[in-house]
């Protein structure tokens, strides 16, 4: 007996915000709700070897950043930032180019993850972090916006925790933009200038978001 075809969303990469609201009943906030500006509230917390590290970083990414592509990016700049904050440990770490998948009502839609946060050592568990789209500032075709919401929004279904709140960030060039999804509602950060003062605040809020993530799994 033939095995039924399971029906299937597209991957990933190919949604847009929009198609993640209409599909999934999403809606978007631009009031920055209380639940973004909790987030995004930090003080910069570099230690004096960090922030010569970090302005070095800021003058390599103003000369590269329209010449990099998406590998470029992810290897000479993001990947030593998230370095910095420490995320490699025995029960938790980011995970690279990993797959997720989920059925919704019987459709089952998958991708590959740019970076995300999650329990585990081998198999990512309960994440709470995204990182999205490493893009260059031109040519971009695609809807990074979409794409990592769409990710939150199966990592909630996931998890089975639908009032918890998940977190993200997509990357266009030298501009950085948070994401929170909270429910059904999410927000979206003004653009975080890497290339200019604003790295502190964004190392700043990847150290939240650590301390969030260990505060969770209890560490």
């Amino acid at each position: 007996m033939a095995r039924a075809t399971i029906e299937k969303y597209k991957s990933f990469e190919k949604w847009k915000s929009q198609e993640v609201d209409k599909e999934f009943g999403l809606k978007r906030s631009f009031n920055f709700p209380d639940y973004l500006t909790s987030f995004l509230s930090v003080e910069p917390n570099v230690n004096e070897s960090e922030r010569v590290i970090l302005e070095g970083f800021q003058k390599l990414l103003f000369r590269m950043a329209e010449a990099w592509n998406e590998f470029d990016m992810s290897i000479a700049f993001i990947g030593p930032i998230l370095g910095m904050i420490d995320l490699q440990k025995e029960n938790y770490r980011t995970f690279f180019n990993h797959t997720l998948k989920a059925n919704f009502n019987g459709k089952e839609i998958t991708g590959r993850i740019d970076c995300m946060l999650a329990k585990g050592w081998q198999i990512p568990e309960n994440p709470i972090f995204f990182l999205q789209e490493y893009k260059q500032e031109s040519g971009t075709n695609n809807d990074p916006m979409g794409q990592l919401l769409i990710e939150m929004y199966v990592a909630q279904h996931l998890n089975n925790e639908p009032y918890e709140p998940v977190y993200g960030c997509y990357i266009v060039g030298r501009n950085w933009f948070f994401v929170v999804l909270q429910g059904k509602e999410y927000a979206v950060s003004n653009a975080y200038n890497a290339s200019e003062s604003d790295l502190f605040d964004i190392v700043a809020i990847l150290k939240k978001v650590k301390m969030l993530f260990e505060k969770k799994i209890n560490i």
